[in-house]
């Protein structure tokens, strides 16, 4: 299975390299970036009671996710009366994904599960909303700052001031930039990079053979961005359980905020 997974991340990404050269052009616009954030509470592996998870023997209550990723993006342009923007699109990431729970406890009493996965997703895009635009010339008001030294003597105060100032003027404007709604959903491939297991401070590997080291789930969400900045909330849900024999399963919410790398102009 990890052979596998393993085959199916590298043709992804070979497929996405050799597409980002082939289908770039006139009616495809080619787009990647990172995005970073997390969630807390509810997000990660479930169910976290030991008679239902093996992995734990305590129950944990606090869960705290954490994720990042680089993307590449493929969208198609449409053309319309008086718009021009994107209308559908593909979109594949490498991602790395930190689920960490634990008892909420301290000292003897602690106990926490972590779990780190890389995952490939690939996603279909629909936009819901685009509009294209360029940035007006402004007046930027000049600043100024007085600061006052007093410095005593004998014979009395001495005071310093000093002003600095910082003249106004306008900003030329005319940069082009736009704004966009999309929805996306699409399949996943997660990997199990390694998982933690922690009693009473103590933190070792987890090498439980009944650990899958590989499961598939659904990935939906929104992506707002505004020029290059990127507003993502989505939720995962796993399709198959990541310890054999019992329902243990990866699912959540994830909010993130990311930087493209290109304008996304149309």
């Amino acid at each position: 299975m990890k052979v596998f997974c393993f085959a199916i991340i590298f043709c992804v990404l070979t497929v996405s390299s050799t597409n980002a050269q082939s289908i770039t052009g006139k009616n495809w616009s080619f787009n990647s970036g990172l995005d970073a954030g997390g969630w807390f509470g509810g997000t990660g592996v479930s169910p976290l009671q030991p008679g239902t998870n093996p992995l734990i023997t305590q129950t944990l209550t606090t869960q705290v996710a954490y994720s990042g990723d680089i993307y590449f993006e493929w969208l198609h342009k449409t053309e319309q009366a008086n718009h021009i923007g994107p209308g559908v699109g593909i979109k594949t990431k490498l991602v790395w994904d930190y689920f960490t729970a634990n008892n909420g406890q301290s000292a003897n009493n602690y106990e926490s599960l972590t779990m780190n996965y890389i995952n490939v997703p690939v996603l279909f895009e629909y936009c819901l909303s685009f509009k294209n635009k360029v940035t007006t010339s402004h007046y930027v008001p000049g600043t100024s700052n007085t600061q006052v030294s007093v410095y005593e003597h004998s014979y009395g105060d001495h005071i310093i001031a000093n002003t600095t100032t910082t003249p106004g003027g306008y900003t030329q404007g005319g940069i082009p930039y736009s704004n966009a709604i999309f929805i996306y959903g699409g399949p996943q491939i997660c990997y199990l990079a390694k998982g933690f297991h922690n009693v009473n401070g103590t933190e070792a590997v987890i090498n439980n053979t009944n650990l899958t080291n590989s499961y598939l789930g659904l990935l939906g969400g929104f992506c707002f961005y505004q020029a290059n900045f990127n507003l993502d909330i989505s939720y995962q849900h796993g399709l198959s359980s990541i310890y054999t024999g019992k329902s243990v399963m990866v699912n959540g919410f994830l909010f993130k905020i990311g930087f493209n790398f290109g304008g996304r102009k149309f």
